[in-house]
């Protein structure tokens, strides 16, 4: 398990997965040093990570879809192998219940989501069957989920330390039309969340100001959501939960809004098709699963839970491949913004490059 310091240290980099060794300190009561240290050997264990996610943007196209995939009992891993090897599949889970496999799918319009969908997975033999539910509205989700609530004084300092443009809100509204340069960026940032704009700068040969420009718009328009995630098996609430629920649709709003107020949520969608609505927790046990759906049931009458699905192993998380034990072990480039990725190393199963210093 993690020690008090660790589970401080990776809280804080929850709230502000970007700040500074500085501030990070500051908020901790240590040195910048004693952080970045610390977050040194906790990400070369494996253990917790600084990544971007694809956001839902609503004035651009970019999409994500949840795939639920039967396949032949025998084939569950090595389908959940090949899937993870996709750049456009960013989660990967082997579940129990109703689904062999369920995949999290970002693509940067529907056209290419449907694409994936019936030129690459529906031509596998050994998938059986798919289900896809398009996410329309995502309430909550990886990056919101905090391991530890910091203090308020820390969380002040925290919340000031967030560089520009990457404080939740931003300019959601403004257009979204990815540059060249900026699709460059956004495939970095999957690898390395905290990738300096100097680093970044020596990547892609722009200088660090523009750099920084092209970041900032990037996390302030959404595109991209910074986030730092770790190990569930050390995260104390090791057993994962996607629960797939219905509302009248003139409630569904209001019940999506109250279910991101229970702290085992992590995520909280609505969807494209029926049931209308999916949420996953991080939970002690599987015997959790009844007393959330009964603290469910009891605040929000309206909601039905239609059915469930417990993960048994967690193949690939935001990008990262993950061991058994949910440390992560390499990395898969997310890359839905262009035909072709840009002229970056090789990612597919590399080593983890997250600069910690």
């Amino acid at each position: 398990m993690l020690s008090d310091d660790d589970r401080a240290l990776i809280g804080a980099l929850q709230v502000a997965p970007r700040a500074s060794w500085t501030d990070i300190g500051s908020a901790l009561g240590i040195s910048g040093v004693t952080a970045a240290r610390r977050w040194k050997r906790l990400s070369t264990e494996g253990t917790a990570w600084v990544t971007a996610a694809p956001g839902m943007v609503r004035s651009a196209q970019q999409c994500l879809a949840y795939v639920e995939i039967d396949c032949a009992p025998a084939r569950r891993t090595e389908v959940a192998a090949q899937r993870a090897q996709c750049e456009c599949v960013v989660t990967v889970e082997i579940t129990t219940g109703t689904a062999d496999i369920l995949a999290t799918v970002a693509a940067a319009d529907l056209t290419t989501l449907s694409h994936y969908l019936l030129d690459d997975l529906g031509r596998m033999d050994d998938v059986l069957r798919t289900r896809v539910r398009i996410a329309t509205k995502i309430y909550s989700e990886g990056s919101g989920w905090r391991l530890v609530e910091p203090p308020p004084a820390a969380l002040r300092i925290l919340q000031r330390a967030r560089p520009d443009g990457e404080s939740p809100g931003g300019l959601d509204g403004e257009p979204v039309a990815m540059s060249s340069d900026e699709r460059r960026i956004a495939r970095l940032l999957t690898v390395n969340g905290r990738a300096s704009y100097a680093e970044l700068a020596g990547t892609t040969g722009l200088s660090p100001t523009t750099v920084r420009r092209h970041v900032s718009r990037l996390l302030g328009a959404r595109v991209l959501l910074p986030r730092t995630d770790m190990a569930a098996e050390l995260s104390g609430t090791p057993v994962q939960v996607y629960l797939w629920a219905d509302a009248p649709a003139d409630q569904l709003p209001a019940s999506a809004r109250a279910l991101t107020q229970l702290r085992q949520v992590r995520l909280c969608a609505t969807v494209s098709s029926a049931p209308s609505m999916v949420l996953s927790a991080w939970l002690h046990t599987v015997e959790e699963v009844h007393r959330l759906e009964l603290t469910i049931a009891r605040q929000l009458p309206q909601l039905r839970i239609v059915d469930r699905l417990i993960v048994l192993r967690t193949v690939k998380r935001i990008g990262r491949l993950v061991d058994s034990q949910g440390r992560a072990v390499g990395v898969v480039p997310i890359s839905i913004w262009e035909d072709s990725p840009a002229d970056l190393p090789t990612p597919a199963q590399a080593l983890l490059a997250d600069q910690a210093l």
